[in-house]
């Protein structure tokens, strides 16, 4: 019973840190491009991640995931996280986080999709339920958002430049469109990491540290290859200032290791993600209370009703390995 409790208040607090993250990664972003910032954001949270791994499993991880086909699923979540990672940065830059992040949350449908369409599972009316609902979640506060954003833009239009209207007129479905790919590579992602975690002699920590690390090396390498081809041009591309670098840091730290091994720390205490799941879905209302308090951001009733069906989607789409985990 000890270990129950223990499990839903970890999956809490993973709910609490994602939905933190995402507000920090706003305020970091700002004035950032999303290119230095999906690396940057590493910066202080893979050492410590690494660390932990080594703590925790010697190179036992290390070792097997560079191995076989789990390097293969490896180097592909890499791919994965890295496009989902910088796309959601990407929609941060273009709308506000209320708004993207409930968007983002609704990748376990392209994590279903995946699992069907590689016949890793079958097909349940909890599936097609959980589907509906969150895709109906998303078309809420797609649509309405947008017609939110015409409204204050057509008042406004007349002390603004034609240039600046139109980019602002483009900004709200652009940053849909990036959340909603940044959910589709997330999704697959998980796909991969639930491959390699077959093998459950493979610590999670190790993983994510291995995983979320190259990532980090890899665009820290692209965009740094590109800045010593086109110094002026792509400057922009690798650094930060020293307070915005901070800010993305702390982001990182709190997503990766107050979320991320958190999150699988619960599962393995309740051994299921039947129930953790679930509960950390709720991460879009976290962000939405914390979004309209520290970034005074205007919530609306749809939005409000599309995260509460988004939410819902993601549980209806879980009751199946819940059920497993009674």
């Amino acid at each position: 019973m000890a270990s129950f409790a223990v499990g839903v208040v970890l999956s809490l607090v993973a709910a609490f840190s994602w939905g933190t993250s995402m507000v920090i990664f706003k305020v970091g972003v700002k004035n950032v491009d999303p290119l230095a910032a999906t690396y940057i954001k590493g910066l202080f949270a893979i050492p410590v991640l690494l660390i932990l791994g080594f703590i925790i499993d010697g190179i036992y991880t290390y070792s097997k995931l560079m191995s076989g086909f789990n390097l293969l699923w490896l180097f592909l979540g890499v791919i994965c996280l890295t496009l989902g990672d910088f796309l959601s940065l990407s929609a941060l830059k273009k709308v506000d986080v209320s708004i993207a992040q409930p968007v983002t949350s609704i990748y376990p449908i392209f994590t279903t999709l995946t699992l069907l369409i590689a016949k890793i599972e079958d097909i349940t009316w909890f599936i097609v339920g959980g589907t509906l609902l969150i895709s109906s979640g998303v078309i809420l506060i797609s649509y309405f958002s947008r017609k939110n954003d015409m409204i204050n833009l057509k008042a406004s239009k007349d002390s603004m430049e034609t240039d600046e209207f139109e980019q602002k007129k483009k900004a709200l479905p652009m940053g849909i469109s990036l959340s909603i790919s940044a959910a589709v590579f997330w999704g697959i992602a998980i796909v991969f990491n639930r491959l390699i975690l077959e093998d459950q002699t493979i610590e999670v920590v190790p993983l994510m540290a291995l995983r979320n690390g190259l990532m980090v090396v890899l665009v820290a390498i692209y965009g740094f290859t590109r800045f010593f081809i086109n110094k002026e041009k792509f400057r922009s591309k690798v650094f930060a200032p020293r307070k915005e670098a901070l800010i993305l840091m702390a982001g990182g730290t709190v997503s990766w290791i107050g979320g991320g091994v958190v999150f699988f720390t619960a599962v393995q205490l309740l051994q299921s993600a039947g129930i953790t799941t679930p509960i950390s879905s709720i991460s879009p209302l976290i962000v939405m209370i914390l979004g309209s308090i520290f970034l005074k951001e205007k919530i609306t009733l749809p939005q409000v009703l599309g995260v509460i069906v988004i939410v819902a989607g993601s549980i209806v789409l879980s009751i199946p390995e819940l059920l497993s985990s009674i």
